[in-house]
């Protein structure tokens, strides 16, 4: 008989977790739309601060602005090509306009997404198009963060490879496969998100 409690409160507690990571993606994923803004701390050899990207456009094209606390600011458009074929990060921001054909910034393109749900790994070119490719293996993982206010845990991908080691943390969301944290040299991770 303690044999079956056991197991019926276990399965009770795994419903409980399964059910509370649905509803934080949900939540996520309607909490991810034009005006949203999503902070970051990022931390260089040299410095730490925050950089806040408010989110205009997303579908198969995404735009944003930034700011830091450190008075910069820009915009990114990222196209449709880039958003469905890229295998390139960007991530130099150094102020103005940046237009993005064959890089994503903030979310990994379609076709890394793909790789890793086929092959559980993708090539990355991690500091843009001219890169080269580092293979990035996956391992599962989750991540928590602030939502408008509330906590959220999600279920992520914690992509690894090169040398000296590069990580590259993304949401497991289909709609948004936002990298919430970055260590390539320098570091970034997400904070929080406030819908509007």
């Amino acid at each position: 008989m303690p044999k079956f409690i056991f197991f019926i409160t276990l399965l009770a507690f795994s419903f409980k977790i399964s059910a509370q990571d649905i509803a934080d993606l949900e939540a996520f994923e309607k909490a991810i739309k034009p005006g949203a803004q999503l902070t970051y701390d990022v931390t260089t050899k040299e410095k730490q601060y925050k950089l806040t990207i408010t989110l205009k456009k997303l579908g198969d094209e995404m735009a944003f602005d930034w700011k830091t606390s450190e008075n910069q600011s820009g915009s990114v458009a990222v196209s449709a090509n880039a958003m469905a074929k890229a295998d390139a990060l960007f991530s130099t921001f150094t102020g103005g306009a940046s237009k993005l054909d064959k890089e994503t910034s903030f979310w990994l393109s379609k076709k890394m997404v793909n790789d890793v749900n086929a092959t559980t790994q993708t090539s990355i070119k991690l500091k843009g198009s001219s890169d080269t490719l580092t293979v990035m293996s996956n391992a599962t993982t989750s991540y928590g963060f602030t939502l408008d206010g509330n906590f959220v845990n999600l279920s992520a991908w914690e992509l690894q490879g090169g040398d000296p080691k590069c990580t590259i943390d993304v949401l497991e969301s289909t709609k948004f496969p936002l990298i919430y944290k970055l260590d390539i040299g320098w570091s970034m991770v997400l904070s929080e998100v406030k819908s509007q």
